[in-house]
């Protein structure tokens, strides 16, 4: 009896111990989901995500969290991953509800899956008919191609000071660019944002310098620290120069937090005096219940353009718009619609030609954030353009810099590597395209000195185009009887065209092309003969 006693007990310590262990298992995942559900309402996707999928792989797919795990997956710009969860739940049968369907077809436009995109968009206007979001989206789906007939005059390139991590918004100052990033520091001690789990955002400044390799190339000397006594113990930047570039407003963290301990955002004014920028104040519309995240301001430094979260807009972020009126900055009014949507509306540039762009996914787009342009006047903002392919792509396009001839600029994507990995671009624009044709008539003269003698069309002459700068023959052809002629330039470069009579003597014209488009028209080439018995060459 004492045995059986005895064994009875310790099955019953075992089943005991065994439904300890599993109300303790229990335990420890729904306190996993539930600090998982924190980070992610408090904006710390990655953190969320590692552990939503320990939730997931303990709890053999359940389908609530494969739901919240793609959301995060789509926050944090990981699109691959969104939609390889979504594709889990909808194979074990889920259904997806009108905002998981609208996540999921966002996620394909990037992935640039287009019809099934399209077809998700359908269902929710089946559901919704009223939503005119959806709508223009399925219209700028099936009208994409019209974002991409200009593309073959601009060129796009990234610049050598992107590294890993984010590099963003790029203005130029004092022969070099200052941009915003996140990268990593030699420190004793630095101080990590753990949404991103990188160091927080800073000002960078490089210089400008020849790139010996390659003709009409430059690159950007290693980033050094810009102004440090503006910087902020959090995110500072970015930033706008004004009055020749004498003053800068930008946006840092706020020394005062919000009520739940984070720190908002806000504007800062800045001015150099003795080669030092000192902060001269804050913008009085800062606040510690809302932040301001970008801005733009005009050249003399009355009117300025910024966006934020505050309430009372119209969606996720608004673009206001403040002036410097009675020694005082104006309470920033919504610039409202149609420039403000129901999603993200940001980082707002105002160029001098009156012409306000900015980014957002709230508009019918290539994807996520794309830059856009409205024409700004005295009756409000004209409908947004889609500035197109290549400054736009599937991912998201922001921080638009473009100089005062609207040829040359700046812009930050993350269409590299997605995620929060954003790199600067530059951009030229309104190129010529090639294969150029130009024509034109040869004639010549035998002396400069006869005011009477008459230029006469030259018949049947050798004319051969030449590359000044790689030395090497690119075309040859012949003048009609009447001399005309017609060249197919290949590509932009500095060249020659030599004229080679019939006695084996040639005769070398400058031919320069513009690197902008414009009418071409017909060329004519004058040869006199003692002049170029003279001096060699003439140009044209």
């Amino acid at each position: 009896m004492r045995e059986l006693s005895c064994t009875i007990w310790m099955v019953l310590m075992l089943i005991s111990r065994t439904g300890e262990c599993q109300s303790t298992v229990f335990s420890v995942m729904q306190d996993r989901r539930k600090l998982a559900d924190k980070n992610f309402q408090e904006g710390n996707y990655l953190d969320a995500i590692v552990l939503y999928k320990d939730v997931l792989e303990r709890r053999e797919g359940d389908p609530s969290v494969r739901l919240k795990l793609a959301q995060s997956y789509y926050r944090a710009k990981q699109y691959h991953d969104c939609v390889r969860q979504y594709d889990t739940y909808l194979g074990d049968g889920g259904i997806l509800s009108l905002p998981d369907q609208y996540i999921y077809a966002e996620s394909q436009v990037v992935l640039k899956n287009y019809l099934l995109a399209t077809d998700h968009y359908r269902q929710i206007l089946k559901a919704e008919p009223d939503d005119d979001l959806v709508s223009g989206k399925i219209w700028r789906l099936d009208n994409m191609k019209y974002l991409y007939e200009d593309s073959a005059h601009y060129v796009v390139r990234p610049l050598n000071v992107n590294s890993a991590s984010g590099e963003l918004c790029a203005v130029p100052h004092a022969d070099g660019l200052v941009f915003t990033s996140n990268r990593r520091q030699v420190k004793a001690v630095q101080v990590i944002n753990t949404r991103l789990n990188a160091p927080f955002y800073q000002l960078y400044y490089s210089l400008w310098k020849k790139d010996s390799t390659m003709q009409w190339r430059y690159l950007l000397s290693k980033p050094v620290e810009f102004a440090p006594a503006i910087r902020s113990k959090f995110n500072t930047g970015p930033l706008a120069f004004y009055r020749n570039g004498r003053n800068v407003v930008f946006i840092a963290s706020s020394d005062k937090s919000e009520a739940g301990g984070n720190s908002t955002l806000g504007i800062f004014f800045a001015t150099k005096d003795n080669g030092t920028w000192e902060i001269v104040s804050g913008f009085p519309h800062n606040s510690t219940s809302y932040s301001i995240n970008d801005v733009t301001i005009n050249e003399e430094g009355t009117v300025m353009y910024f966006s934020s979260d505050m309430r009372g807009g119209l969606g996720l972020d608004d673009i206001y718009r403040s002036e410097w009126k009675d020694n005082r900055w104006s309470k920033p009014v919504n610039v409202g619609e149609p420039v403000n949507t129901s999603g993200h509306d940001v980082f707002p540039f105002l160029h001098r030609d009156g012409i306000l762009y900015f980014s957002s996914d709230g508009q019918p787009g290539m994807g996520q954030l794309d830059i856009f342009k409205s024409q700004v006047s005295a009756n409000g903002y004209g409908e947004p353009q889609n500035v197109g392919y290549p400054i736009n792509s599937s991912y998201d396009d922001f921080g638009f810099y473009l100089d005062s001839v609207a040829a040359h600029g700046f812009f930050s994507s993350n269409r590299n590597a997605g995620g929060y990995d954003d790199d600067i671009y530059e951009f030229d624009m309104d190129l010529q395209t090639y294969p150029l044709t130009i024509t034109g008539v040869i004639k010549f003269r035998e002396y400069s000195w006869s005011a009477e003698m008459e230029s006469r069309p030259w018949a049947n002459v050798k004319i051969i185009l030449s590359d000044a700068w790689q030395s090497r023959t690119v075309l040859e052809t012949v003048t009609d009887k009447a001399g005309n002629f017609s060249i197919a330039i290949p590509y932009f470069s500095r060249y020659f065209i030599q004229v080679a009579d019939e006695s084996g003597n040639e005769y070398k014209v400058s031919l320069e092309l513009d690197r902008r488009r414009r009418e071409t028209g017909s060329h004519e080439i004058v040869v006199v003969k003692d002049i170029f018995s003279q001096h060699g060459q003439q140009r044209h």
